[in-house]
Parts: C-alpha cells; structure tokens; sequence
C-alpha cells in the first residue's frame, strides 16, 4: 500500500509535470510534439536555406523580409558581419530621436568637417534637428551626422556611438556595431543585412523619419540655403517604394535599404555590396510580392495540430506567408488563447 506521504510526493510531482504533458507552453517543432508532421532534417535545412534568389541578385549580403510578421522570404548571407556604408545613418537618425527634440538646434563645428559626402556644414553653422535629418537621410551627408552626435552627445561623439550600440543591443541586433555615425569604413563597424532590415523597419516604424526617407526633394531656405535630394534611386520609379536609404564606401561597395507597400503589404529589402542596387532591389522586391501572399489559417483541435490552409473566403486568421513554408507551420491552444507560430516562432496569436 502507498503511504500517505509518498502518494503527496506522487501528486506533486505529476502537478509539476503536468503542464509539459498537456502541452502549456510555447509551440515548438520536434519529436515532443504528438501532432507534428514528420519533419526530418533534409526538411528543416531546406526551409533554412529558403528559396533561390533570382540570379540577377549578386549582392554579398541580401534579405526580403515582411515587415508586418518580421520573417525572412529570401536571402544570401543574412547574418554576415559587413561593412554597412551609409545605412549605418538610419541608426543615427533613429538615436538622435531617442535624445532629442526636433525643434533642437543641432551646430557644427570642426570635428563635423568630413569627405567625401557632405552638405556643406562649415563650423559655426546650425540647423534644427529636423533639417539635420533630411540632410542626413536625402543627401547622406557625413558631416550632418558627425554633427548631429556630437550636439545631442553632449560635445561627444563616442558618447553618442556608445547610444547606437546600445540600441542595437536593445533590439537583439547580434550582428551589428558601431564604430561612427556616419558609416565610414573603420574597424569594428559592421552590420548584415538581417540587422540592417530590422532598422529599416524601426525607421518606416517613426512616422518623422518615415515622412523624411521618403521626400524626394526638401529645401531649408537658410540663410544659407540648403537643398536636399534624395539618393534613392527608386523612389517613384518602383510603384509603392518609399524608402529608406543608400550607402557606398570602399569596403562596403554599393548598397541600398528599400521598402514598399503593395496591397497594404510592406517588404523591406536590403543588398549589400551591390554591383546593381536599383536592379537587384527591384528583383528582390518583385519576388517578394509575387511569392508571399496573405492566408487564412484554422486551427483543427486544442493543443497541437497542424495549420490548415483555408484559403481566401474562408475568413478567419489572416497570415503573410510564402507558400514553401506552410508545412512548418504549427498552432496551439492554451488558456483559451491561440497561437500560431512557423518553426517555433511565434507569428499570430488569438
């Protein structure tokens, strides 16, 4: 007969196993998951490795990724550790909004002079922050960003850089450091294009920044007069594109970060070291739009089960998905809440 005492121990044991038994706890992919479909590890590497990009895309670094569910379509290299040219200034536009208001008086001095792309800031002269960040954005002028952070860094720049870094860990960007603001080739400063997608989207995320990135054409009547024209070479050549900014240096080579909206769908494409930024963007872009497209989704049963494609009058649930990755789909039940998520993570709840 089991004592008293050892039937308690019994109990609270099973109390404490009994969630991992009834499935309480976040969806997951694997062997522990009753209703999962047999995924082996030919599957999983071929969902990793994703769909060829198109051969026309040669950039070294390179990702198309829906900004509404924040998952990669296509890529080479994501993670890469490169040299991030001038699309390091997103992240300078985004910590100067952090530390300051745009009304600030932003003033240059002689650590602000810089080569080879400027606006002309010679030391002593102002401008708002507003007007700071449209020549930082349009223009990419190196010297605005130099400015910028050494005004709101207090008279520091490393202080200011010191910012960038911390936002970026803040964001769980694990492939990204700063060196500078404005993205001249220095040691340790580096990026991937999956980092540099997730700014991209924090940027169009800042309704300033986002109204900035995509002005083609901005004067600031001075005096001295300034007229900014935006480098983006898309911008109203690629139908819904309005974003977000171009780089060069010599390690960085050509590279672009852009973004459109189509059907109330936003991508967000990024090519690094670029023999073709327009051409390999628009690539990227069209196979973005062309591969993804929204589906409903039904849950079977409570607890694990698999994700059924409904289709488009079904209603219900709404995702964003390429059609190569429904099968890693999975959705669970808990507490009355539904979540859905691709390959453990998790991408609708309910």
């Amino acid at each position: 007969m089991i004592s008293r005492k050892r039937l308690f121990v019994a109990l609270a044991v099973l109390l404490v196993m009994l969630p991992g038994v009834v499935g309480f706890g976040p969806p997951t992919l694997g062997p522990a998951d009753p209703f999962a479909p047999r995924v082996g590890t030919a599957e999983l590497a071929g969902l990793r490795s994703m769909p060829e990009l198109p051969a026309s895309v040669r950039a070294v670094g390179a990702v198309v990724l829906d900004a509404q569910t924040d998952h990669v379509l296509a890529s080479r290299n994501a993670d890469a550790r490169l040299a991030p040219a001038s699309l390091t200034k997103m992240m300078t536009a985004l910590v100067a909004l952090d530390h300051a208001a745009l009304t600030d008086t932003i003033r240059a001095t002689e650590r602000s002079l810089s080569e080879p792309t400027i606006i002309g800031l010679d030391p002593g002269d102002t401008l708002s922050l507003e007007n700071a960040l449209y020549g930082l954005l349009l223009n990419s002028g190196n010297d605005a960003a130099l400015a910028i952070a050494e005004t709101i860094g207090g008279g520091s720049i490393d202080r200011f850089v010191a910012w960038m870094n911390d936002r970026a860990q803040t964001m769980g960007l694990k492939n990204t450091h700063y060196a500078n603001p404005n993205g001249l080739d220095q040691a340790g400063h580096f990026s991937s294009a999956r980092d540099l997608a997730e700014i991209a989207r924090a940027v169009m995320a800042e309704p300033t920044l986002a109204r900035i990135v995509g002005t083609r054409r901005y004067v600031v009547e001075g005096p001295p007069l300034y007229v900014f024209l935006n480098s983006n070479p898309l911008l109203g050549q690629y139908e819904g594109l309005d974003g977000v900014k171009t780089g060069f240096t010599d390690d960085a080579g050509s590279c672009l970060a852009a973004t459109a909206v189509r059907d109330g769908r936003r991508l967000i494409s990024i090519v690094l070291n670029s023999s073709g930024i327009a051409a390999e963007t628009i690539a990227l872009l069209d196979m973005g739009f062309a591969t993804a497209q929204a589906r409903s989704v039904d849950v079977a049963r409570p607890g694990f089960a698999a994700v059924r494609d409904l289709g488009p009058a079904a209603g219900g649930r709404d995702a964003v998905l390429a059609g190569w990755e429904l099968p890693f789909m999975r959705a669970f039940t808990a507490g009355g809440r539904t979540t859905v998520s691709l390959e453990g993570r998790p991408m609708l709840q309910w």
